[in-house]
């Protein structure tokens, strides 16, 4: 059985983070949150700032796999890396169904946040592509946050904790479970990260002046 907590915080790598459980009154599963946690600590350890951001896509007719997903990323995630030059691009996404039998996703998207300076250019290059692709987007209020590592340096997690909480709506527990459906309701990246000074995987709160090499 899949591990759930409804608590409002949970401990990672020996860093008490905040889950958006909305108070105590619904579940996130565990499994997707040191996840999470490793593709923006791995993103941290490439990029002294760190761009993150949100964004949902809803579809008219309910298909039984996320073939609509990985089309949308094909499109988006190259685009991404010639608009802004980027290396990598880190995400997490999640697939729900809700009582209408019609799919929808939540994206968080990872990003070096030296490149970026508005959101808007992003949203306005999905809601673009989304319509081609017949998808429906929504954008979430505040939907970004930016995450500099000189804060961490400093024990400053306030942005970091913010964007964890954030993306951890993904691991919510109400719309995965739908009878039937065998389909992949969870997937990341996997960016490779650099090493630490005692070639370990950099975890949020490692010295990042002493990464030792890349995994690549």
């Amino acid at each position: 059985m899949r591990k759930k907590t409804n608590a409002e915080t949970i401990e990672i790598d020996g860093l008490e983070l905040p889950i958006n459980t909305h108070g105590g009154k619904y579940y996130c599963f565990e499994e997707p949150l040191p996840k999470i946690k490793r593709e923006l600590d791995a993103m941290l350890s490439h990029h002294r700032k760190v761009f993150v951001f949100r964004i949902d896509m809803r579809i008219e007719t309910y298909t039984g796999d996320n073939e609509v997903m990985t089309k949308f990323l094909r499109s988006f995630i190259p685009w991404l890396k010639r608009r802004y030059q980027l290396k990598r691009v880190g995400y997490v996404w999640c697939r729900e169904v809700e009582t209408s039998k019609k799919q929808h996703y939540h994206l968080v998207f990872m990003i070096d946040g030296t490149a970026v300076k508005t959101m808007k250019t992003i949203t306005d290059k999905a809601i673009e592509i989304a319509s081609i692709q017949d998808l429906s987007p929504w954008i979430p209020k505040s939907p970004s946050y930016l995450i500099e590592r000189k804060h961490l340096e400093q024990g400053n997690y306030t942005k970091y904790k913010e964007a964890f909480r954030r993306a951890s709506y993904i691991a919510k527990e109400r719309g995965k479970k739908v009878k039937g459906e065998s389909v992949n309701s969870f997937q990341t990246s996997r960016v490779e990260p650099r090493l630490n000074e005692h070639s370990e995987v950099f975890k949020a709160g490692d010295d990042y002046s002493k990464r030792m090499r890349s995994t690549v």
